[in-house]
């Protein structure tokens, strides 16, 4: 249907919407300049609202008001001036200003070092049993290029970082750690790896009064490392196992497996003995428990392995990784040096006492060990002792010391703990002679004494040997007694193989007295009273010895003066002796 022809509401609908649409468009823009207006505005006032604060309020404002005001605005005015010619009069400056290098944000407040340290890690990071020479031939021309503290810092920090952590570290990532100190230890020195060993050890103490996870076993296990490559001696190891065993807990049974499964056989090997005192401390710890766990059986079953040298009782015995660092260390090393002996006390005490084992360090315990300790004795064994012309503190110590024992090895233990020097070790023989000869009976607790003396050091059976000459050589001013108690003092001797018949030699049996035959009559029927296999062992002796005179000396002897005296089993005792000339 057409529209009419006066109808035009369509079209008028379309004039309106241009004429909304005119409208929304020219609204839009006048928002806009009241926008910019606006802003402008804002702008032109805070310029102007120092020099036109009260211009807006004039017609408010009194007559004295407004001449304040349009004197203050001299001032300024004048003072800008004044400012302004000062500035004009000053020469232009030629400064300009520091310009610095853009920094990036990882690397403001940077360590110096850490470049160093970064190259460092990435070494130790890279390290293994098969790359190690080249790793230590790259670490060496680190060395050139720096301080030599820094890269030893450097790289112990990483080891550090790497190795001491909470969660149990897997074995072959240590060893190959402890490869890398251990031959760097070998081409330093044990200045190299002695920051290592004290910090292990003070975290070491600190972990056996509160655990962090299985930091403990991480420490004892990168000590057992350093131990199979010679770094340090079995007594660090043997400190931690009698630390260990004083608490003696679960954990504690953890670590002792692994030592004793990886490094045992080879700690029964440096010293048995501390071994046979650690099964002794475990026996009676052990007889205490009441229930008994899995873990203490199985230990108990390992340690008995040990023990006995069972490598195949071991449970589950791997030393594959040991094996193959020690392989790679002797080809990395041209020679190895010796192992540092060094205890947890001595670990522990580093900063208060000093460094020993460090060549140059200064160290506080040899002044210790040097000072002699003030023994206090009864003041009857000090009046015994000057009524016996002891009449030097040396010999005055020794001969209460002798006096005061339980026993012999009582003694002896004392006797080394006086600190004699090396000249007057010989006063320990010479009084235990004088008072073995002057005793009313014979006492073999002095005999003794001279024989774990003579055991200890060959340059106490030096002394005792010319302490024998000079009695030989004047017997005729020894009275009854001391006659006697020499003759079973060196028959004792002689027959415990402690000196040897070659003590004799001085002696000139052709030429001797009446009073000296009875002395050696005695002197060699003492030492025949023995068994047949001491005599061969004894008179066997001489043998070898370019001694003519003495062997015939003592075999015209024999025959002539002592065997028509002998009985039957005696001279059977003494064919044999002959036999051995």
């Amino acid at each position: 249907m057409m529209p009419a022809e006066g109808d035009d509401s369509d079209f008028g609908d379309i004039e309106d919407d241009e004429e909304l649409e005119e409208e929304f468009l020219m609204s839009n823009e006048e928002d806009c300049d009241l926008s910019m207006e606006h802003l402008e505005a804002e702008d032109d006032e805070e310029e102007m609202c120092d020099l036109d604060d009260g211009a807006c309020s004039e017609e408010s404002k009194s007559d004295d008001e407004c001449v304040e005001d349009e004197d203050s605005r001299k001032d300024c005015y004048s003072a800008s001036d004044k400012v302004k010619k000062d500035s004009d009069m000053k020469p232009p400056s030629t400064e300009t200003p520091p310009q610095t290098a853009y920094i990036p944000p990882h690397l403001r407040n940077l360590d110096p070092n850490a470049v160093l340290k970064r190259k460092i890690r990435g070494y130790v990071n890279r390290v293994s049993t098969s790359n190690i020479k080249q790793i230590l031939t790259d670490v060496e021309l680190v060395y050139q290029d720096h301080p030599r503290g820094e890269i030893n810092r450097a790289i112990l920090e990483a080891v550090s970082q790497s190795l001491l952590i909470s969660t149990i570290m897997p074995a072959r990532l240590c060893a190959e750690h402890v490869l890398l100190v251990a031959c760097m230890t070998a081409n330093i020195g044990p200045e190299f790896v002695s920051p290592l060993l004290e910090d292990l050890a003070e975290q070491l103490t600190k972990e056996m009064s509160e655990r962090h996870g299985k930091l403990l076993n991480n420490i004892v296990s990168i000590i057992c490392y350093m131990y199979a490559l010679k770094v340090v001696s079995c007594n660090l190891i043997f400190d931690i196992i009698r630390t260990l065993l004083k608490s003696f807990t679960e954990a504690d049974l953890e670590v002792l497996l692994y030592i004793f499964k990886s490094v045992g056989l080879d700690i029964r090997k440096d010293d048995p003995q501390a071994l046979k005192d650690i099964v002794q401390i475990v026996n009676e710890t052990g007889a205490k428990i009441k229930e008994k766990s899995s873990r203490f059986t199985w230990f108990m079953e390992t340690l008995t392995a040990v023990k006995n040298n069972n490598v195949n009782k071991i449970p589950n015995y791997d030393k594959s990784d040991i094996t193959e660092i020690q392989k790679a260390y002797k080809a990395a090393v041209k020679q190895a040096p010796n192992n540092l002996r060094v205890t947890l006390a001595d670990l522990l005490d580093a900063k208060t006492k000093g460094r020993w084992w460090v060549v140059g360090a200064a160290w506080t315990g040899l002044e210790d060990e040097r000072k002699v300790k003030q023994v206090q004795f009864d003041s009857k064994l000090l009046a015994l002792a000057k009524k016996n012309h002891m009449n030097t503190e040396v010999r005055r110590n020794v001969f209460c010391v002798l006096m005061s024992s339980e026993d012999y090895e009582r003694c002896f233990e004392k006797m080394m703990k006086l600190n004699v020097k090396d000249k007057q070790e010989r006063e320990i023989i010479y009084v235990a002679v004088l008072c073995a000869l002057k005793c009313k009976t014979y006492n073999p607790y002095y005999t003794n004494v001279i024989k774990k003396f003579c055991e200890h050091s060959k340059n106490y059976q030096i002394t005792m040997q010319f302490s024998i000459w000079d009695r030989l050589k004047d017997l005729k001013s020894l009275n009854a007694t001391k006659t006697r108690n020499f003759i079973l003092l060196l028959s004792s001797l002689i027959s415990s193989k402690t000196i040897s018949m070659s003590a004799l030699k001085i002696v000139n049996f052709a030429e001797i007295g009446s009073d000296e035959v009875d002395f050696f009559k005695d002197l060699f029927r003492k030492i025949l009273n023995v068994s047949e296999v001491v005599i061969t062992e004894i008179f066997g002796r001489l043998q070898p010895l370019p001694l003519d005179n003495l062997k015939n000396g003592i075999k015209v002897f024999l025959k002539h003066f002592l065997k028509p005296e002998l009985g039957a089993e005696e001279k059977k005792n003494l064919k044999i002796a002959l036999k051995c000339f």
